[in-house]
């Protein structure tokens, strides 16, 4: 199913773009827009050049040159896709989302199945603050166990607030759902068990245990890990899997170092919650903990929209191993610097006894994973017999063989040919030529085109075509006609109809198609089309252009013929057949003759 194109108009419409961008920087207001730094982590910058159009619903940042909506700015700045960044919007605005071609009883099906999951979110939530304020707040015994134990592993209480620790009460001694009824008396006890909150006997899940609350990227509450004090077994205790809780897709504390990653491009994987904040009191706001499994391919995924280098800080048992050569696999694919740092102890326990600057000087000598992961098969190997070394060409060949990307497989094999004795010829058995296949044929024809199309003298040609869009998207009103039906000029024999071939590059030629197919339409129209999706920075930076520009019926015929006046001296200076050049030289003088006579 996919959101309605009404709907996502509904979310832009009342979604703020003011309120949504004050979100992640200050604004002040200068005239009719509002300015402020950048957001964006890699554009540093002290004057500012982010400035935002209420009027239009649009933000544009003349120094970095993104823009777009309200939708795009939380996509990027959240790392959500779009449907998510959509229902992020939905949720904040009130809008009920519709989907297509759902019949009216699915309609209702999934009306009756997003109450349930916003009550299980406001069950996840109540849980988390009365945890937290019986842990600080408490004068029982329990408690104050608790709050000791804390204090013992060198949490400050800036850290357990902005973390949101808290304090599961024992048995018989907790009034959670009663308490969270009474703030909101439309949960019931289905809320709190489809959350995950309740045992399978109705009693407490987490009863005399230390919380932590884990959020999705979005910052909601989905389940809790919680740590007992005594000798309770499990040790630690998760949330059930439920329909907001997948502990494979789920990062401990990514909300709140989300943005610490994206300003240090760079990320740590963790085993434990206690590491996690522990690393964050420290100063190393970046770290994130697994959920009691391996780094799985979607955590790399998740941690990839936010950075190019992630590290893996983990035990070094056999299934901590084999998650490493699953996940260099997976970082591969993504083009990810994907590393390994081994450490004596748990960061949280090193942290107490190094400075945090230490750490930081660990970090730099952190292995990459391919190296890591092939000097751990050579190792095991190491002072053998040439039988014994034998052994370990298969694995290291499955290791290789798993490595699409031609510059790391070449590497890969270097590395295990000087490890393992053996030549290069051995390793690459089994292994297809595999052809790159990062930018797919349509993609590689449209680079080069831009390439071939780039450069000063395709400069002017350009900025025509930038000029024509411009006007197309704020003067909807006086360029329908033109694009519908082409500019009236003498002497020109008959009306002239712009095409896609007019443009320099291949996203302005994208979206003037849609512009003409969308012809008179305001800009809702053309965000509603999907294919201007990709071109929302370039939508905003032209929106912005043409509010400079003084647009008139006569401007707009100018701008018309002197693009299509560009467009034939750049084919005319491509072409090597010398007829095709007097040809479009004589339409070149002609076209220069129309534009004189309307700019007169």
């Amino acid at each position: 199913m996919r959101i309605s194109p009404r709907s996502i108009e509904e979310v832009r419409e009342a979604a703020n773009i003011v309120e949504v961008a004050s979100e992640f920087t200050a604004l002040r207001r200068s005239g009719a827009r509002f300015t402020g730094l950048c957001p964006y982590p890699d554009h540093s910058e002290k004057t500012p050049s982010f400035s935002v159009n209420p009027d239009r619903g649009f933000y544009y940042c003349f120094g970095c040159q993104k823009g777009g909506d309200a939708i795009k700015l939380v996509s990027e700045l959240k790392n959500l896709s779009f449907v998510e960044a959509v229902t992020y919007l939905a949720e904040r605005s009130g809008v009920e989302l519709e989907m297509e071609g759902q019949s009216p009883e699915e309609t209702r099906a999934a009306r009756q199945k997003n109450l349930r999951r916003r009550a299980s979110y406001k069950a996840l939530a109540a849980a988390a603050a009365y945890y937290h304020k019986y842990l600080l707040k408490s004068s029982s015994g329990s408690a104050a166990e608790a709050r000791d134990y804390l204090k013992n592993r060198g949490m400050e209480l800036s850290t357990i607030e902005e973390f949101r620790v808290g304090y599961a009460p024992p048995r018989g001694s907790s009034d959670l759902v009663g308490t969270a009824r009474r703030a909101s008396p439309e949960l019931d006890w289905r809320a709190f068990e489809e959350a995950g909150l309740l045992s399978p006997r109705g009693g407490e899940r987490f009863s005399g245990r230390i919380s932590f609350p884990i959020s999705d990227r979005r910052g909601r509450i989905v389940g809790f890990g919680a740590r007992a004090l005594g000798d309770a077994v499990p040790k630690y205790l998760n949330s059930p899997e439920t329909e907001l809780f997948n502990k494979r897709d789920l990062l401990y504390g990514l909300p709140q170092v989300a943005e610490g990653i994206r300003k240090g491009n760079a990320a740590l994987v963790v085993e434990g919650y206690t590491d996690v904040l522990m690393l964050y009191q420290a100063g190393i706001e970046n770290a994130v903990a697994t959920l009691g499994t391996a780094t799985t391919p979607a955590h790399l995924r998740t941690l990839s929209g936010y950075a190019d280098k992630i590290y893996l800080l983990f035990d070094p048992d056999a299934a901590g191993e084999k998650a490493i050569e699953r996940a260099a696999a997976t970082a591969s694919e993504l083009k990810v610097d994907l590393r390994v740092l081994r450490l004596p102890q748990d960061p949280a326990d090193w942290l107490l006894e190094h400075p945090p600057e230490e750490f930081a000087g660990m970090l730099e000598g952190a292995m990459p994973v391919l190296e890591y992961s092939i000097r751990r098969i050579t190792e095991q190997t190491r002072g053998a017999d040439a039988v014994t070394r034998s052994r370990a060409v298969p694995e290291a060949q499955s290791l290789i063989n798993g490595i699409k990307d031609p510059v790391l497989h070449e590497e890969a094999i270097r590395l295990a040919t000087e490890a393992l004795g053996v030549d290069r010829e051995t390793l690459r058995a089994g292994r297809e030529d595999r052809p790159d296949t990062s930018r797919s044929p349509s993609a590689a024809r449209s680079s080069g085109r831009r390439m071939e199309r780039s450069g000063p003298s395709r400069e002017p040609l350009r900025h025509a075509g930038r000029q024509v869009l411009a006007l197309i998207l704020t003067r909807p009103d006086l360029t329908a006609e033109p694009l519908r039906s082409g500019v009236h000029a003498v002497p020109l024999p008959e009306p002239l109809v712009l095409e896609r071939e007019d443009f320099a590059e291949e996203d302005e030629a994208a979206l003037f198609s849609i512009l003409r197919d969308n012809a008179g339409g305001d800009l809702g129209a053309t965000l509603a089309d999907e294919r201007a999706r990709p071109l929302m920075d370039l939508i905003s930076a032209l929106s912005a252009e043409g509010e400079k520009l003084y647009p008139s019926a006569a401007l707009v015929r100018e701008v018309w013929i002197r693009l299509r006046v560009l467009r034939l001296e750049r084919d005319k200076r491509d072409t090597a057949d010398y007829d095709r050049k007097e040809q479009l030289h004589s339409e070149v003088q002609l076209f220069q003759k129309a534009l004189r006579a309307v700019a007169s």
